[in-house]
């Protein structure tokens, strides 16, 4: 499977925010639908939809001709040549603001067909998946090396890296010694190349954090040569038969520290929470209307929420500032639009200012704060 979500990838759908910003998403569950007239019938139905709700929405001429023309794109997008099914089971496709281009992500689970026009994208479906992170997983040996990228849902091949290391010399005589250190300084030299591509990818912000798989020998030499940066990301080492290692035992075998991993960070993420909202003047709030106001102060750093919460709410159109039942905006006047389920726009607004969203399994630091709260930068 493909994931193309994440949560840098959300930040910035976000901080598109002009008021008009056009949501789709398309369920391509093979087991629903299993052809490619199949899959364009509901193509054709979603994009139906999204026409109608363009045309009957109070856009302004603008923005209306935007709209269409980044209709018209989507369209070529999906057509049955060019959408992207292979190891999709997905597609969430937004249309920004001015000057920003059509976006579409792969997703690695099915998701109801859905339009929603809005002030930002509709980010808040997706957020369970922008949590799995993107994870490098580095097999490496003494000459060789690939590189495969994804999380538990899918670890896809990314790379190789390939140096020329002799063989090791079986015979006697004067020249062994020799010989034997010119092998071992090409080793040397491959172990630098893997570790410059490690660093590489992560400055180009291919990958959040790296699993590595080798033989025992190199594994102390490999981690010395790493960036500290690197280190950093380091979950750890698994076992892999590399002769025979494909996508889905690279993933099977990387799978147990990439939940771990996740788990750790969720229970760091409610201690933190719980000790902000427990302590006088701590960096933490609790409860919805707190929450909400945190986020419309643009203060929160780590907005934590239980993932069945929703809850009626309102927002101001001019400024985003979320309330309860608010008829008119506190901070400058302006009649506030009701809103089904206000957690959908506060997750939005979490991201519109770089914010982490995190959504953990139960727990009780979250039940005593119903279900929302949020790690404060002040």
């Amino acid at each position: 499977m493909v994931n193309d979500v994440s949560q840098d990838a959300l930040r910035r759908l976000a901080a598109n925010r002009d008021g008009a910003v056009l949501s789709l998403f398309l369920d391509l569950d093979p087991s629903k639908f299993p052809t490619a007239p199949a899959r364009q019938s509901a193509v054709d139905a979603l994009l139906n939809e999204a026409r109608r709700t363009v045309e009957a929405s109070p856009l302004d001429h603008d923005a209306r001709v935007r709209m269409r023309d980044a209709l018209t794109e989507i369209k070529g997008r999906l057509e049955p040549l060019a959408i992207p099914v292979e190891g999709a089971r997905g597609l969430a496709i937004f249309a920004p603001g001015p000057g920003a281009p059509v976006e579409l992500l792969r997703l690695p689970a099915p998701i109801p067909n859905r339009v929603v026009l809005d002030a930002s994208a509709h980010v808040e479906p997706l957020v369970r998946l922008a949590d799995r992170g993107r994870w490098c997983v580095a097999l490496v040996d003494r000459s060789r090396a690939s590189f495969h990228i994804g999380n538990e849902d899918g670890m896809p091949l990314s790379g190789t890296l390939d140096d020329e290391v002799k063989g090791q010399h079986k015979k006697g005589g004067w020249s062994v010694g020799r010989y034997q250190r010119s092998i071992e300084n090409e080793v040397v030299a491959h172990l630098d190349h893997v570790a410059e591509a490690l660093l590489v990818a992560l400055r180009e912000g291919r990958y959040d954090r790296v699993i590595l798989a080798g033989q025992q020998p190199i594994r102390s030499d490999l981690e010395a040569k790493l960036d500290n940066s690197v280190k950093e990301r380091l979950a750890g080492w698994i076992d892999v038969d590399q002769s025979a290692a494909d996508a889905e035992a690279v993933r099977a075998a990387a799978e147990p520290l990439i939940v771990k991993a996740r788990s750790d960070h969720e229970r760091e993420v409610l201690e933190r929470l719980a000790q902000g909202v427990g302590t006088p003047g701590g960096h933490g709030v609790g409860g919805l209307r707190t929450t909400l106001g945190a986020l419309s102060e643009r203060r929160v750093e780590t907005l934590v929420v239980d993932p069945q919460l929703a809850s009626p709410g309102s927002r101001c159109p001019a400024c985003g500032l979320l309330g309860l039942n608010l008829a008119e905006c506190p901070a400058d006047g302006a009649e506030m639009k009701q809103l089904p389920n206000v957690i959908e726009a506060a997750v939005a607004l979490a991201y519109e200012q770089a914010a982490e969203v995190v959504l953990p399994a139960p727990a009780s630091e979250l039940t005593a704060v119903e279900g929302i709260g949020a790690v404060t930068r002040f």
